[in-house]
């Protein structure tokens, strides 16, 4: 590829231009994530983008779900080779507003029946999570930077034409580069639980037999203070009957002092969550190349086919800790060997 615009910027890295990256797996992306809740617990949102300089693609996609069960799906894929700062893909736009305090979210008119505008702005600093390096049989799995920081949302979105207002909706974005190759990695378990005053950001890969592999994050206050790294991250997940998604957990972390937090989550609303991988196989593509479905949590021939297509899941938790409430997100994956301890979305 050639020199291109963004090259004129002093961010270099290697002594390439930019459209060259650190490793030639064909995982290496640049990626933004965003989930927005309601307070009640009712409405989950999330949505992403991301760029994989080896494959010259992007991929944006938006989830939706209702507590009466309904869930939407959309993704869409460009190809993307000196435009990698243009955050767009079908009707989706991600556009930092002002460095790690604002972003607008935009879904424009599109045929699933779903539309947004959503503003966020941060709540608190960011928890900038320690490098993830995971290897399985000499090949790498995970070489990548993350980061994870809560937010409040106002704006707008529309459900068969009903606008609905997300002012009060709290949540979270991350920001991820690097090696990521999940179908391949054992497990993990990702939470972000958002309380009035301060927020927990945590993550733990396990391989299949239980060794933990990679254990960081800690809590980030609204008035700018950072909490202790955890060091530990203990779980004990309860899942619904034969169902992949958790329904209740205990989780235990200790900080670098040797501090203890007892965290409990359940999921009030179990329809509340949504899901990656391939989606319904009932998904319809527009002209322009968006793909998108709609299918009901609460019809189990829906559930049992989608969950049958996962990678991985999150799912909108009540959390509690020292008398604090908060709601967030609880995502699980678990693929690669498998994981005995937990269901498992690989085919056996």
């Amino acid at each position: 590829m050639p020199y291109s615009a963004w090259d004129e910027y002093f961010i270099h890295q290697l002594p390439r231009t930019l459209d060259q990256v650190s490793d030639s797996e064909k995982s290496w992306s640049d990626r933004c994530y965003f989930n927005a809740h309601s307070a009640d617990g009712t409405m989950l949102i999330t949505n992403g983008y991301g760029n994989n300089p080896n494959t010259e693609s992007a991929h944006g996609y938006a989830k939706l779900s209702l507590a009466d069960g309904r869930h939407w799906d959309l993704d869409a894929v460009r190809r993307c080779t000196t435009d990698r700062g243009d955050l767009h893909a079908g009707p989706m736009r991600w556009t930092c507003v002002e460095p790690l305090a604002r972003w607008t979210l935009e879904l424009g008119a599109n045929p699933s029946g779903i539309e947004w505008e959503l503003h966020y702005e941060s709540k608190a600093p960011m928890w900038e999570l320690l490098p993830i390096t995971i290897r399985k049989q000499g090949r790498m799995l995970a070489d990548m930077q993350h980061i994870k920081q809560p937010g409040r949302y106002t704006g707008w979105v529309k459900i068969d034409g009903e606008e609905i207002s997300v002012d009060g909706f709290t949540g979270g974005r991350d920001r991820t580069f690097g090696v990521r190759v999940s179908d391949q990695i054992d497990f993990w378990l990702w939470f972000e639980a958002v309380f009035d005053d301060r927020a927990i950001e945590a993550w733990v890969w396990e391989s299949s037999d239980g060794d933990v592999q990679y254990v960081d994050g800690g809590i980030t206050f609204d008035d700018g203070r950072l909490s202790k790294r955890f060091v530990t991250f203990e779980h004990d997940v309860e899942f619904d009957g034969d169902r992949r998604r958790p329904v209740r957990a205990r989780i235990v972390f200790v900080d670098e002092d040797g501090r203890r937090f007892d965290v409990t989550a359940d999921a009030p609303h179990q329809e509340v969550g949504v899901y990656y991988g391939r989606g319904h196989s009932r998904r319809q593509v527009s002209d322009d190349g968006l793909a998108f479905s709609t299918w009901k949590g609460t019809e189990p021939a829906d559930l049992q086919e989608v969950e049958s297509r996962t990678v991985s899941m999150d799912q909108l938790m009540h959390f509690e800790m020292d008398e604090m409430k908060g709601l967030g997100i609880f995502e699980l994956l678990v693929q690669g060997n498998g994981y005995p301890r937990y269901p498992s979305w690989v085919p056996r």
